[in-house]
Formats: structure tokens, C-alpha cells, sequence
């Protein structure tokens, strides 16, 4: 195409989108002109979607629209309308359901930063990036900005929709628009977490940086060589600051010591022991810096030794107010953990696994005896409450969730499967069960639960609690319901500091010290696998209910087992201990070694004790499914070995993910290059590949033996092949070579089928997808039917027979 050609296809687009133009590299572009069309997506916590235009997207169809054109298909016509606001603020007008579109006009290529919000995602030239879908005001990315058109197509969020552009204050900077910082604690000695955003606002790699950290008499307290950092993205940086250190000053520097960039003091804020305050640690699952509040117990004359209360925030809130709303108490201390942000994961996902973080840092910190744990929260939170119990029996004595909804399917808009759901579709339902709490619910029999509930809630209907009431009553002996009188969703601070609930709480902890009979129930020994002196460590159909009933006899009798679903089991007994077990109806004499530990495992001749746990095969360590990829410090590794569009939409996705994760989770994803990957360095991490067999170097390095391969134009599931160049793949398998560590793969068989991948939901709770996933760009107009396979690894992780093909 000529240079002529490429000018008036420019001044036609400028003639029939919304444009802006701004050439002053000092000033902001603010989008004040756009157009928008509502009534495109149906919002739906599901693993599918239909989406027409994702498909043209995908396809490489998409052309930029003009005001009057319209979208066919749906109940009625759907049409790009123009919207000007003079400040750059435009309301919904359908935004929440649907996209908006603009150009912007620069004179040269350059780097600005991207702020906006009120967005679920938006793509920039074609290129994914992450959005602020709950309006918080955090995303400010830097993005490349074409010499010439460059085109905006912005997915609606929530509440007004703003998008400005503006200059980077350097080429690489410290951002601490989202920083966390600790608080200094008097008279404590040991440092403390904290994090600071680094952002990369240049088109090349950032690999010879440094972060300092100056004391008050200006000297460099710490100093630490930063990994590389790609173009156009950002990372929080997790920074352990010394004791003694009252105010932040972090310098940027090169890696000749130059200073690059910046930052006024930030000065900390100082707390007595005794009042509320917020802790900050680091955590297992990406290696960032997260937090909790402590509304520490106050002297009393109890004898028994302190506990924790772990109290779950509701939507839109955190865990330092949270903490603002109780009163201490004489036999706990208040533990609020944050959900990584306020919307979080609902306490799910890795929701659920900071609330166990932040309790396992509390329990060490404070000292506290872990069988005096309970369990509450408000909305939201109450919701927890009834996950993490259910999840958990072991960790928390009584449990009280306030003005809580017991799942998604009965309260925010999960994905339901009819009667007539096909074996792919069954495959995807087993993959969520694990926020189905339902499912578990008689795990809470042997715990004291307190259910608290307004009467006029217009938020969380009281029906939530009536339904759970009724539950309960059919099995629960020990459980108090209170509705109160005339109160909606907030009701002051008594609707989470409730006396009688908290006095019920107290009256239910500690937990048992010896208990003869435990029934448990668990969905996938990953999440939750133990309960008193019973593990159960693999199932034999994954993510269906585990249960074990078994009791402990007198000396002369044997121990009492019936499993469902169950294929190794562990009991911990007193180290050398000789016992029998009668185990569905299997007689064993066993005998336990140094550890107290005793393996049994079911094969084709029924139960039989084990020598030793096999970490290849599945377990607690390792399980599956596709999400539990982002843990252990997940690194993300982006393919370079294919040509330049397949290596450029693994870059970009990487980037999309990491920046989801930083939005939903205040996440710190680090990216790399798969020709970077050194696995002697990364051995204890996780990894996610982006690109398939041919175009990541680092498959054939960390898949070896995976009976399912994705190649150009095809997938191969043991020796079936599946083709096509829309197919995207979703999986997770043990990384070559480890214990206990996961590779993901987020790949495609082509330019479509790597589009495809760009905005499944795997980071939104109440979706989840199985140990692997093949879809196909037909699902954005077909939904569930685009879905061509789907399934979980047998134990071993071999192919198994747990999966569906759906024929073309």
C-alpha cells in the first residue's frame, strides 16, 4: 500500500470516528468524543461468553465503526450513537453492557501513560489492556502511542467512563499512586513490607536498574538490583524496610548508581502495640506485599490464652476499615485481612488464600493459640464466612457470617447448566464446585455457626439467611439465628460487632483437643484436604465431593473408615503406633512410623497401606485446576520462537494478565522472556507459558511427557487431533522436574485462536475452567457449543478418560 494510501484511509477515519488530537508532549489528551453502543454483552460469571464484537476482534474483522452503524443479532437493533462531554466524563447510556470507541491523532510515536476508569478492559491498536471495571481510579499503564490514528475500543465497567492520556514524568519512573506501606509499631524491632510500583514508560526492555532506600540523614539504608522489566508495563516491587526507618525515600537508579527518578518522603505512620494498626507480609502466591488490620484484644483476666477472630470485609470496603467498626476484645484479637483489594475474589480463589495468609501471619506474630479461630464478616464477608467455613473446619471453631449470600449462583449471576447440559458442559460445571458451598455444608456440623441477618436488607436479601437457616436445621446441633427488626444491609457498627455473636464465638473456641470421630467432606484436596487426624490426600474423580467418615475406637477394637471418591488417604496417629483399620470394608493392620503418619491407598484390589507419598502423582501439593497456575510465585514466560505477530500477542497478553492481577488482586505477575528462563533459578516458582510447542522455547523444557500438545493449526489430546487455527488452550500440568510445582499454558493453534485467549475470565471469581480447556472463536456467538474440549488429568496426570470432545 502506497504512502498516499495510507493518508486517506487515515483522514477517513478521522471523518467518521470521534478523534483527538493533541501534539504537545507536555499536555494531556483527554478523550471528550466518542461513540458508544450498549446492550452487547450479557454480564455472567461464566467460563463462556458471547460477545459479537470480541468475534470480529478475534476473527480480524473488526473495522472502525461510524456513528449510526449497527450491530445485528439480539432483540433489538443495536447502533453506535456519539457522545461529547466538555470534561472527559461520560455516563453509562448502556457502557456497562457495551463498548465505546475513539481515535486519537499523534504527530509521532510515543510513550504516555493511560489513565482511566469505569472500564472492564479496553484494546489500543488492537492490543489487550487491563481496565479499572469497579471505578477505583488505580490504573495508570504506559502505552505506545502510534505516529498517526491510533484506534481506543474501551469495554464498559462500571460508573462514568474517563480515558486520558498523559506524559510519563521519566522514561522509567516510581509510581506510588498504589503503594503499600507499613506502619512503624513502637518498641518493635523487625522490618517491615512494603511495595512500590516501577513503571517502564519506554518501548525497550528495563534490565540494569536498582531501587534504593535512603535513611533520614540521606544515606542509602538498602539497595537492590530490580529484574527486568518490559516495555510498557509496570511492577510493584516488594521492598523489606529496616527498623527505624520513619519516612520512605526511594530513589531509582541505574545500574551505575545514576539517580533515573525519585520520590518525596512518605512518611509512615506510628501506632502503640495496643491500638488498631495494619501489618504487611509477604506472600507465597506472586511474591508481593499484601496487609491486614488488628484490632489487638485488651487486657483481661481470662486464663486462656489469646486467640483470633479473621473478619472478612464486605464489597467496596478493606480490611483497615473493617477494622474500624469493632470494639477489642478480652480473648482475641481482630485479624482483617484485605482480599487483596476491595472487590477482590469474594473471598474466593486468591481471596480465599490471602485470608489464609494474613491468619497464619497473625497466628506467629501474636503468638496465638490456633484453636481459639473464628470466622465472621459482613456481606461480602459473610459470604466468606460460609466459603472459608465450609472449606476449613479445621482452622475455625464457630463461624458467623452477617448479612452474607451463600453463593453465586443464589445471589451475583453465576453461569447455571440445565437438565440437558452435555458432557463438555458437565466437565465445566465440576470445575467451579469448589465455590458451590452447598456442597460442603455439613462440615460445619461439629462447629458452632451464628447467623445474623437484617430484615429489611435491600442489598443481600434476608432469604439468603432464612434458606441457610432451614439448611442448618437439618442437621446442625449447635447453631443461633438472629434477624433483626427492621434493619437493612448497614445497620451501624452492631452488624458485624454484635454482642451475642461475639460472645457466641467465644462460648464455641476452643476447637477440641482430641476428637475420636471426624466426617469431612472436600472438593479438591489443593484447597482444602484436612481435617483433625484425617487427610485426604487424592480422589479418584477430580473435583467431585471427597468424603471421609472414621472413628477412632478403644484399644481392642479396630478404626472405622468409609470413604466416596476417595483414592489415598492419610491418618496421623502417635509416632510407632500399631492399629487396625477396617476401611470399606477392607481389614489392615497398620503401623506407623517416626512421622505418626499412615498411607493408605485404594488400587484395583481395594485398600492397601503405602510406604511413602508419591509427589508425582496429584495431592495437596498440586491438583489442578487451570487457576491454581497463578501460585507460588507464578512467573509469567512469554514465547519469542514464533514469528513476529505470535510474539508479539504473547507479550501483550502476558501483559494483560499481569496487569488484571495487579487491578483485581494488587498483584505483582513478573514477565519474562522464555529465552531468559533459567530453571535453576526458578525451580520453587510456578510458571504460565504464553505461545504454544512451536513458539515458546520453554515448553519443550518444562512440558516434557504432557499428553497434550498445541501446535500451529492443531491440539493434540493423547492421539486425537483436534484442528484449526481458532482454537485457544487452557491447562495446567506438573513442571518437569519438580515436587510440587505447576506449569500453565495460555496458548493458541493461531492468530485467531491466541486472540481468543485475550478476555477469558480465569481471574474472576465464581468461573473457573478444569485441568484443561480447548475452545474454539465459535463460542463468542455459540457460547457453550464453541467449547470443543474440555477435561481433567487422571491422578497420575495421564489423559485419564475425565474429559469430553465435542465433534465438529
Amino acid at each position: 500500500m502506497t504512502h498516499r494510501a495510507l493518508i486517506a484511509i487515515a483522514l477517513l477515519l478521522l471523518a467518521a470516528s470521534p478523534a483527538v488530537s493533541q501534539d504537545d508532549a507536555s499536555e494531556a489528551i483527554v478523550v471528550k468524543d466518542i461513540l458508544v453502543i450498549g446492550g452487547v454483552v450479557r454480564s455472567q460469571r461464566s467460563p463462556v461468553f458471547e460477545d459479537p464484537i470480541e468475534a470480529a476482534l478475534v476473527a480480524g474483522t473488526f473495522t472502525a465503526p461510524k456513528e449510526g452503524d449497527e450491530i445485528p443479532g439480539g432483540r433489538q437493533p443495536r447502533v453506535w450513537e456519539r457522545m461529547t462531554s466538555d470534561d472527559g466524563s461520560f455516563g453509562s447510556r448502556g457502557l456497562g453492557s457495551g463498548y465505546a470507541f475513539a481515535t486519537i491523532e499523534s504527530s509521532r510515536e510515543r510513550v504516555m501513560l493511560l489513565e482511566a476508569r469505569g472500564h472492564r478492559h479496553l484494546y489500543l491498536n488492537g492490543e489487550p489492556r487491563g481496565g479499572d471495571v469497579y471505578n477505583l481510579g488505580l490504573t495508570r499503564w504506559p502505552v505506545l502511542l502510534r505516529r498517526g490514528v491510533n484506534e481506543l475500543l474501551i469495554r464498559g465497567g462500571r460508573g462514568n467512563l474517563q480515558v486520558r492520556f498523559v506524559p510519563p514524568p521519566a522514561p522509567v519512573f516510581l509510581e506510588p499512586l498504589d503503594a503499600l506501606l507499613p506502619q512503624i509499631i513502637r518498641g518493635e524491632t523487625e522490618p517491615a513490607w512494603a511495595s512500590i510500583q516501577v513503571t517502564n514508560a519506554s518501548n525497550a526492555w528495563q534490565a540494569d536498574l536498582q531501587l534504593a532506600l535512603k535513611n533520614e540523614a540521606g544515606e542509602r539504608a538498602l539497595t537492590m538490583r530490580l529484574p527486568p522489566i518490559g516495555p510498557c508495563t509496570a511492577r510493584k516491587i516488594p521492598v523489606q524496610v529496616p527498623a527505624g526507618i520513619g519516612a520512605l525515600r526511594f530513589e531509582l537508579l541505574s545500574g551505575r548508581l545514576a539517580i533515573l527518578h525519585e520520590l518525596e518522603p512518605i512518611e509512615l505512620p506510628v501506632k502503640d502495640p495496643g491500638e488498631k494498626h495494619v501489618r504487611t507480609f509477604f506472600s507465597e502466591v506472586d511474591h508481593s506485599v499484601q496487609a491486614y488490620a488488628v484490632t489487638p484484644a485488651k487486657a483481661g483476666d481470662s486464663e486462656r490464652p489469646l486467640g483470633i477472630v479473621l473478619s472478612l470485609h464486605g464489597a467496596g470496603v478493606d480490611g483497615r476499615n473493617q477494622a474500624h467498626h469493632y470494639q477489642p476484645t478480652d480473648w482475641a484479637h481482630i485479624v482483617s485481612p484485605t482480599n487483596r483489594r476491595p472487590f477482590g475474589f469474594d473471598w474466593e480463589d486468591w481471596g480465599r488464600l490471602d485470608a489464609l495468609e494474613a491468619l497464619a501471619d497473625a497466628r506467629q506474630r501474636f503468638g496465638a493459640d490456633p484453636a481459639t479461630t473464628a470466622l465472621t464478616g459482613h456481606s461480602m464477608g459473610g459470604h466468606g464466612t460460609w466459603q472459608l467455613g465450609v472449606h476449613y473446619p479445621g482452622h475455625f471453631a464457630a463461624i458467623g457470617p452477617s448479612a452474607g449470600w451463600r453463593d453465586f449462583w443464589s445471589y451475583a449471576g453465576a453461569r447455571q447448566s440445565g437438565e440437558e447440559a452435555g458432557p463438555v458442559e458437565k466437565i465445566l460445571d465440576r470445575a467451579v464446585n469448589t465455590s458451590r458451598t452447598l456442597l460442603l455444608e455439613q462440615n460445619l456440623a461439629a462447629r458452632g455457626v451464628y447467623v445474623l441477618h437484617g430484615d429489611r436488607d435491600d442489598n443481600v436479601p434476608v432469604s439468603q439467611a432464612r434458606f441457610m437457616r432451614e439448611r442448618l436445621a437439618q442437621f446442625h446441633p449447635n447453631f443461633a439465628y438472629y434477624e433483626r427488626p427492621g434493619a437493612g444491609h448497614w445497620w451501624g457498627d452492631p452488624c458485624m460487632d454484635w454482642p451475642p455473636l461475639m460472645e457466641f464465638l467465644k462460648r464455641n473456641t476452643p476447637l477440641p483437643e482430641t476428637v475420636d470421630r471426624v466426617d469431612y467432606r472436600t472438593v479438591n484436596p489443593a484447597v482444602s484436604s484436612k481435617l483433625h487426624w484425617v487427610t485426604i490426600l487424592a480422589q479418584e474423580r477430580s473435583l467431585d465431593v471427597s468424603r471421609v467418615t472414621a472413628e477412632r475406637r478403644a484399644a481392642d477394637r479396630p478404626f472405622e473408615i468409609q470413604t466416596e471418591n476417595v483414592r489415598r488417604l492419610q491418618l496421623d496417629l502417635e509416632p510407632g503406633a500399631e492399629a487396625s483399620v477396617k476401611i470399606d470394608g477392607a481389614e489392615l493392620e497398620v503401623i506407623a512410623g517416626d512421622s505418626g503418619r499412615v498411607l493408605l491407598e485404594k488400587g484395583t484390589d481395594g485398600w492397601q497401606t503405602s510406604e511413602a507419598f508419591d509427589d508425582s502423582l496429584k495431592g495437596p501439593h498440586r491438583a489442578g485446576p487451570f487457576k491454581e497456575a497463578y501460585r507460588h510465585g507464578v512467573i509469567l514466560v512469554v514465547g519469542t520462537e514464533g514469528d513476529e505477530d505470535e510474539n508479539a500477542w504473547a507479550y501483550a497478553k502476558a501483559r494483560h494478565d499481569a496487569e488484571t492481577f495487579a487491578y483485581r488482586g494488587n498483584g505483582a505477575f513478573p514477565i519474562i522472556l522464555d529465552v531468559d528462563l533459567d530453571l535453576e533459578e526458578t525451580r520453587d516458582r510456578n510458571l504460565v507459558l504464553y505461545g504454544n510447542a512451536e513458539t515458546n522455547a520453554a515448553w519443550s523444557q518444562v512440558l516434557e511427557g504432557c499428553p497434550i500438545e498445541v501446535r500451529r493449526g492443531s491440539v493434540r489430546v493423547g492421539e486425537r487431533a483436534i484442528d484449526g487455527d481458532d482454537l485457544a488452550v487452557l491447562m495446567v500440568y506438573p513442571k518437569d522436574g519438580s515436587p510440587d510445582r505447576s506449569v500453565g499454558v495460555v496458548a493458541g493453534t493461531g492468530d485467531p485462536g491466541s486472540r481468543l485467549t485475550h478476555q477469558l475470565p480465569y481471574f474472576v471469581s465464581g468461573v473457573a475452567y478444569p485441568d484443561w480447556t480447548i475452545l474454539s472463536s465459535a463460542m463468542l456467538e455459540e457460547g457453550i457449543d464453541g467449547v470443543r474440549a474440555a477435561g481433567f488429568f487422571d491422578h497420575d496426570w495421564s489423559l485419564g478418560d475425565d474429559y469430553a470432545i465435542r465433534e465438529p
